[in-house]
């Protein structure tokens, strides 16, 4: 049964900056190579940060000048700054342009070979409970997401060895965007606010229809996938980026529309390329 077509494939380069579009990926059981390869380390707070915490992030973007290889390290990024600048990942510039943006020392690091430890990451222990809604992006009074599936032991082991949230790979449907666009039309429901790897064309028109996927199995291209959950949204998806305005109106729809979820998270089961134009059918 076809369920849709993928329209965009997206890889992020560096975690929490404008990622780059991309015609095909070898998908490999850590997701696309290269994607979220490079993050960026809050030196104080001695962990790798995101643009929840460091709201600069989300206006910069990142792009590879030489193909990732599956399994092993990433090659330097591209970055660009808010101003325009261009600069490489590797290089010391680029963390003293980020310290200088961010009003905290930063600092670059990669990803290494299949089978090392990624850098550690902040941790929330000391946050506030306004400071942890800040951060998820919700309102007193507002519910908070479900995050009952990941206990501490549970992230850690999703978490080894790459800067994920949790799963390798996020799909989102044109049909929840276009959605969540007739629910708050004064919204601009663009896709890069939710830094999805595959948007697809749903053979639905209306309704989230991903989201009724979870536990099944899908085939792309020659890759299979397990879909494992909705994905909650935070408070990135409200944060101004190039082209887009701060909103925090996308959450209030998030959380009163679909309980903060918009797309799924999936699992690789079996590796395979995938490409734009790949029709995503029940396997």
């Amino acid at each position: 049964m076809t369920l849709g077509t993928i329209s965009q494939l997206w890889r992020y380069p560096v975690k929490s900056m404008g990622g780059e579009r991309i015609q095909a990926a070898p998908i490999s059981l850590r997701g696309i190579p290269g994607d979220r390869g490079w993050a960026v380390f809050d030196e104080t707070r001695a962990g790798i940060t995101t643009g929840k915490r460091v709201n600069v992030l989300r206006q910069c973007s990142a792009r590879y000048l030489t193909e990732p290889v599956a399994g092993e390290a990433p090659p330097a990024a591209q970055l660009t700054l808010p101003d325009g600048t261009s600069l490489a990942s590797t290089s010391p510039e680029a963390a003293r342009r980020l310290s200088e943006a961010a009003g905290r020392p930063l600092s670059m690091r990669c990803l290494g070979p299949a089978g090392t430890e990624a850098a550690p990451r902040v941790s929330s222990a000391s946050d506030s409970p306004d400071e942890v809604r800040a951060l998820m992006g919700i309102l007193p009074g507002e519910t908070e997401p479900d995050y009952s599936m990941f206990t501490a032991e549970s992230l850690r082991a999703l978490r080894l060895g790459n800067f994920f949230d949790a799963y390798p790979l996020h799909l989102l449907s044109d049909t929840t965007l276009r959605t969540l666009k007739g629910i708050t039309p004064e919204c601009d429901w663009d896709e890069r606010r939710f830094r999805a790897n595959i948007v697809f064309a749903s053979a639905e028109r209306t309704g989230y229809p991903e989201h009724a996927w979870e536990g099944k199995h899908l085939r792309i291209g020659e890759a299979r996938l397990e879909v494992v959950m909705g994905c909650p949204r935070c408070v990135m998806v409200t944060l101004a980026e190039s082209g887009l305005p701060a909103d925090p109106r996308i959450m209030r729809t998030l959380v009163r529309e679909t309980e903060h979820i918009a797309g799924v998270y999936v699992r690789v089961t079996q590796p395979g390329a995938v490409r734009v134009g790949d029709a995503i059918e029940l396997a």
